[in-house]
């Protein structure tokens, strides 16, 4: 693009009126230029690589099959390239499907139209420097403000994992000879650890949802209950785990995924879905956190 002071060029694809709308007043808001709204299907075209697009945002309300697939496979390829950047917003039904086919930290997950986090990602997209927007720095809406940044996990968490400290920190890989370390080792079973989580969301009933808002914990105490219980764990289902926004769940499994403490995987039975699981050094510590915290046992 010309960084003198041209617009960046946006591409929008929606299944509907409403999500085309949407995108179109948050991308103008922030200093982009629509090039084009077209439909999910049939527009792909669209997408060459030699074609001047800076953000493409996709808005998807419902599984449109291999087109929808093709469609997000695409727009992960250009972003591992750096050909442009993307904006997916998905509905709760559809997230699983859109999380198999992308997972690029160029391409932008939001849950539900959520109007504040889309307003964020494309600000953030439309002013970040050394991406294919380089240069340029929109004004952003009077009256709008981000979102705070995401906390980065404590420096005693990845110690306790033998990982090295934030500043140094890549994601975590098993050594080779390395033996697994199951959380199946210790005294805690899946129930109790269940009535834990139920007392937590007790806890914010009564004193409002919010205040003791831990969703790292939640998301963690949640995939040890599904490890112990040989249950596979899907990406919507942690996003209600973790009690907080989806979009918000989402960058807190991508951040504890990027610490060595989560990991994807495919599921057998269908391609078009993955799972979350702890990594087997995540469900070491957490044996150990609970052979060390008293908690009462189910008797």
């Amino acid at each position: 693009m010309d960084v003198g002071g041209a617009s960046p060029t946006i591409l929008i694809f929606s299944d509907s009126a409403d999500g085309a709308s949407a995108a179109v007043r948050h991308a103008e808001a922030y200093g982009g230029r629509v090039a084009a709204t077209l439909p999910l299907t049939g527009s792909l075209d669209r997408l060459d690589p030699h074609l001047p697009v800076d953000l493409v945002i996709i808005d998807v309300s419902q599984d449109h099959g291999e087109p929808l697939d093709e469609l997000l496979r695409r727009v992960d390829r250009a972003a591992r390239h750096r050909h442009f950047s993307s904006v997916v917003v998905a509905a709760p039904d559809v997230l699983d499907i859109v999380l198999a086919r992308v997972g690029h930290e160029d391409v932008d997950l939001v849950v539900g139209r959520d109007s504040r986090a889309l307003e964020e990602v494309i600000a953030d997209r439309l002013s970040t420097e050394g991406n294919v927007l380089q240069g340029f720095r929109p004004n952003a809406t009077p009256g709008t403000s981000p979102l705070p940044a995401m906390p980065p996990l404590p420096d005693t968490l990845t110690r306790g994992l033998g990982l090295p400290l934030r500043e140094e920190r890549e994601a975590y890989r098993l050594d080779a000879g390395d033996e697994p370390e199951a959380v199946e080792r210790m005294m805690l079973d899946a129930a109790t650890i269940r009535d834990m989580i139920r007392a937590r969301r007790m806890r914010e009933h009564l004193f409002g949802h919010g205040l003791f808002a831990d969703p790292a914990w939640d998301i963690l105490l949640d995939l040890t209950a599904a490890r112990l219980e040989g249950r596979p764990v899907a990406v919507s289902s942690l996003c209600i785990a973790a009690a907080v926004p989806a979009t918000t769940a989402l960058r807190w499994i991508k951040q504890l995924t990027d610490a060595g403490l989560l990991h994807r995987v495919a599921d057998p039975e269908d391609g078009r879905r993955v799972f979350i699981e702890l990594t087997d050094r995540a469900a070491r510590a957490m044996g150990e956190y609970f052979d060390a915290v008293p908690w009462p046992r189910r008797g």
